[in-house]
């Protein structure tokens, strides 16, 4: 017969009692730990305990009764499917709120709203530079010193420009302090992690479930996750002997949406106690002097040393980090650096990550590096068909180049004149030559004082490759060799400002801007169409519109992220109404045990000593 013996229920009793004082040793811990970051509310695990097994002669009138209760372990209140969306959308913030800080950068440099007493200041020396142009023309072409005046505003816009340029260029390198050290970061969390695997393993291992070294991970998970969109699965891993451990993966989880890609976005960050690390894909320093119409060979070199000298061993090259910026995971290793082995016995290799891989803050911080929007090349646009739409410093870069390049070639071709305008030639088309060699004018030019207005140096009169950052004034247009030309028409008489009128027309005119212009390879159609000051306040808006699309997204992200931590901690955090009720629950539990001692030690007694005595 299966059956509780006399002393048995005392067990029963002292169960409970223990049971519920655990109960109350989890309930203060949670209550203790409600304002600790990270914590996750813990709840005791308890089961019905029978001893014995099931009696085949067992009378049907015999009532089972189990022994008691086991407390099998304390285990955390989390909610997997909570986590997997609240880390999604993490990655969302951490992506809108990067590049939201790089556009913020940008507008520090290129918003021209509020500048130069609310005109802004390249847009305030345009209107500079059209005045003085009119009071050139009204005051006559013949004083010098209105031509001077209007050199010196065209000057000014050219420093302007120049200085925007150098703006960018200091706002690329913090961008790339920036990546530097949020990869520096990360590399930190993927560390952290991998050694909090290798302490919850080795207490999994001694049955210990160390929830609060748990805690600490799902902290460092949860901020992995502004930096990349990540894959968080829990396995197990059979450590012999019929026992296993909780094994944690974390893998990139997707970014790439180009399906014909190789699926390097869903590359391991964490297998268990093995963990990778970023850096920047090495590329060789390329040789300035290489003709990429040759083949590379030892008489055309293509690479150089660190000492600066040419080579064509790649193996002899000094390699740099690459200039697009691309990001490689290392090799999976543990903390004494054995490389992880594969299923099939190959060890982990490392893995160059694509363009797309990512998703989050590092890809908006290499997307305000490297993304060129209208300006991107065939190629680029086919390796991200989203590459047309995405603005970073190039974007803006190339577009302050377009309006300094159309400003300048559209100036200096109104004041000059071809060669076989206003020079004299022979019966045979041949240039007339002076005693000195130089070509003979036309009696009609001689005193022709046209020529390049803006070159790319202040100490030469070359037009080729003019950028906002090398637009300058001609060195003939600062001796004063060149003039602006009043005319171009031979024997033109004082009177006749022709030319000039039509500069300052020119001033007005809506001009086409093709982002080939400045960028090899980038498409040939037209992006704009307007005039000088009108590109500059489209590149303005466009910034603008950008940021204003981007700080929207950010703000529907936080408040989705903060909605699914809220939920979040509905489940996982502590609610002093919840601890309050547990609080009694398990004291009358632990009232109710200890009666039930009372009242078995209060039949026994009487069972022992007041059975079979006799009155007197």
């Amino acid at each position: 017969m299966n059956s509780v013996s006399t002393f048995g229920a005392f067990t029963t009793a002292r169960l409970g009692i223990f049971a519920a004082q655990k109960g109350l040793d989890v309930v203060g811990h949670n209550i203790t730990n409600i304002n600790t970051v990270g914590y996750t509310r813990q709840s005791l695990n308890q089961i019905s305990l029978r001893v014995g097994g099931y009696d085949r002669y067992q009378p049907q009138n015999n009532a089972i009764v189990g022994s008691g209760v086991l407390c099998t372990g304390v285990s955390q209140l989390r909610d997997p499917y909570l986590d997997i969306r609240f880390r999604t959308e993490q990655a969302s913030v951490g992506s809108a709120d990067a590049k939201l800080a790089g556009l913020e950068a940008l507008s520090s440099i290129l918003d021209e709203v509020g500048k130069g007493d609310g005109s802004g200041v390249i847009e305030k020396q345009f209107n500079d530079l059209i005045t003085q142009l009119q009071n050139l023309n009204t005051q006559g072409t013949g004083q010098a010193e209105f031509d001077a005046l209007v050199r010196s505003s065209a000057a000014t816009l050219a420093k302007l420009f120049n200085s925007y340029s150098s703006k960018l260029d200091d706002v690329t390198q913090n961008q790339i302090t920036s990546l530097k050290q949020e990869i520096t970061a990360v590399n930190d969390l993927l560390k952290n992690i991998r050694d909090l695997n290798a302490s919850i393993r080795r207490s999994d291992i001694h049955g210990d479930n160390a929830l609060e070294l748990r805690d600490q991970r799902n902290l460092l998970i949860d901020e992995l996750s502004q930096y990349m969109k990540i894959d968080v699965s829990y396995g197990t891993e059979d450590i012999g002997n019929g026992q296993t451990v909780e094994k944690l993966i974390i893998k990139l989880a997707g970014a790439n949406p180009n399906p014909g890609a190789d699926r390097t976005d869903k590359a391991t960050l964490i297998d268990g106690i093995y963990g990778t690390q970023l850096s920047f894909k090495q590329e060789p320093t390329a040789n300035p002097a290489f003709d990429n119409t040759k083949p590379a060979s030892d008489t055309n070199p293509a690479y150089l040393k660190a000492d600066g000298t040419p080579t064509n061993v790649l193996a002899d090259a000094e390699m740099k980090d690459s200039t697009n910026y691309d990001l490689v995971l290392g090799q999976l290793t543990d903390a004494r650096g054995k490389i992880h082995a594969n299923a099939d016995g190959t060890l982990s290799t490392a893995v160059n990550l694509g363009d797309n891989d990512l998703y989050g803050s590092l890809q908006s911080l290499r997307e305000i590096l490297t993304e060129k929007g209208e300006y991107s090349t065939t190629a680029e646009i086919a390796a991200d068909p989203n590459a047309a739409t995405k603005r970073g410093i190039p974007y803006y870069r190339n577009a302050l180049d377009a309006l300094a390049r159309q400003f300048a070639t559209a100036l200096n071709d109104a004041n000059t004149l071809s060669d076989d305008v206003i020079y004299q030639k022979d019966a045979g088309g041949n240039f007339l030559l002076d005693g000195d060699g130089k070509k003979i004018l036309k009696p009609g030019y001689a005193n022709y004082k046209g020529g390049n207005l803006f070159s790319n140096s202040g100490t030469g009169n070359d037009v080729s490759n003019i950028t906002a950052a090398n637009i300058s004034i001609s060195l003939d247009w600062s001796k004063g060799d060149v003039h602006i030309l009043a005319s171009k028409a031979e024997n033109a008489t004082s009177q006749d400002n022709s030319n000039i009128t039509h500069i300052i027309a020119l001033m007005d005119s809506k001009l086409e801007y093709r982002p080939s212009d400045v960028a090899a390879g980038a498409g040939n159609t037209v992006s704009f169409k307007g005039t000088f000051q009108e590109m500059l306040t489209n590149i303005g808006a466009t910034l603008a519109n950008d940021k204003k699309t981007t700080a929207t997204m950010l703000t529907n992200y936080v408040a989705s992220a903060t909605e699914l931590n809220t939920s979040r901690d509905s489940v996982s955090g502590v609610d002093l109404n919840d601890e309050a009720a547990s609080l009694m629950q398990y004291q009358k539990s632990y009232a109710a045990a200890c009666r039930l001692m009372t009242t078995l030690d209060e039949a026994l007694d009487k069972l022992i000593n007041g059975t079979g005595v006799v009155g007197r």
